[in-house]
């Protein structure tokens, strides 16, 4: 046996069961999956920004010239 795990809307839940159990198939419902929030995703993103500035501050990561930047666009 295979087991296969979905991440589908909420709204869209009853749908699957009803189409698993018309096909014979078991299922077996998880916890909900919490997905991040745009405020949670924005400040991930800016704490992401901040620790690559440390990296280039401690001389970890080399940056890039703005014009070199520009150029690729």
């Amino acid at each position: 046996m295979t087991a296969i795990t979905i991440n589908i809307p909420n709204h869209e839940v009853n749908f699957f069961k009803k189409m698993i159990s018309k096909m014979g198939w078991t299922y077996e419902v998880a916890e909900k999956v919490q997905t991040p929030t745009v405020k949670e995703q924005a400040l991930a993103k800016i704490d992401h920004a901040f620790g690559q500035l440390r990296q280039m501050k401690d001389g970890e990561l080399e940056g890039i010239a703005a014009e070199d930047l520009l150029n690729e666009l």
